[in-house]
């Protein structure tokens, strides 16, 4: 499996502090049969030290650590950009926060309802070239309020990387319905963990998934097929029908 959101270098922004809590954690990884995890630190305002520099070598260092440790998992580069930074990067620093190296960049929407200058700044950027992954949508306020924008953005070609947690027990109400929402539209294309820690926010994807129902044929669609087309910078296939939900199916059984 492909984690393709998460925090995972130590002391760079709010994920792991050490190096040894970053191994835990992709030792946890392991453990539930994620081969890869996409380094992601926070590239916004409150993080404003997060360069391509600081990530690469970020990650080289927990690689080596991973060896020494003998566990089987790879780190590869990435970031989490806010919008609100990118018209502040050139080319030449948006082509070092990419996923894996690629044309992809998972960006994060504004914290705010208000969708007028978001939607002017994400057009602006996909002229660019590059190929947008929204982080979390279900958690937008944006897209929250707006249940129809998910659906324009991907129909032009924005892609949308769900958080596993969003599916789990402590999401609130809003952002499970909205979560299986975006799945039962097939506008996801790919779940990560988003984790930032062994504990409360661990790497945990197949245990999460299967407890939400989802099928094998959908889990590896979600956590390896489309996010390793993702990171080769391939055509991504189209995403598998999912339901809303067990509670969706009972009230449809009582009409």
């Amino acid at each position: 499996m492909v984690d393709l959101h998460c925090h995972i270098l130590p002391g760079v922004d709010d994920g792991p502090r050490t190096v040894e809590e970053a191994v835990a954690m992709c030792r946890a990884a392991e453990h539930e049969g994620t081969r890869t995890l996409v380094a992601t630190p926070h590239v916004n305002g409150d993080y404003p030290g997060v360069t391509a520099g600081v990530i690469h070598s970020g990650a080289a260092a927990v690689n080596r650590a991973l060896r020494a440790a003998a566990v089987g998992v790879d780190v590869r580069t990435g970031a989490e950009v806010a919008l609100s930074r990118v018209g502040e990067l050139s080319d030449t620093d948006l082509d070092g926060l990419t996923l894996g190296g690629g044309r992809s960049v998972l960006l994060e929407l504004p914290w705010t309802s208000a969708a007028t200058g978001a939607m002017g700044a994400l057009r602006a950027f996909a002229r660019r070239g590059y190929r947008i992954v929204l982080a979390h949508p279900e958690r937008s306020p944006m897209l929250q309020r707006d249940e129809a924008l998910a659906a324009e953005l991907v129909q032009a070609g924005v892609l949308c990387c769900l958080d596993v947690a969003s599916l789990g027990d402590r999401a609130d109400r809003r952002t499970r319905t909205i979560a299986r929402r975006l799945l039962a539209g097939r506008l996801v294309h790919a779940i990560a963990s988003d984790c930032h820690d062994p504990v409360r926010r661990p790497p945990h994807l197949v245990s999460v998934l299967e407890r939400a129902g989802l099928t094998g044929r959908q889990i590896d669609y979600f956590t390896r097929q489309a996010p390793e087309a993702i990171l080769a910078g391939d055509a991504v296939p189209p995403p598998p029908a999912v339901d809303e939900g067990p509670r969706r199916r009972w009230l449809h059984r009582r009409r």
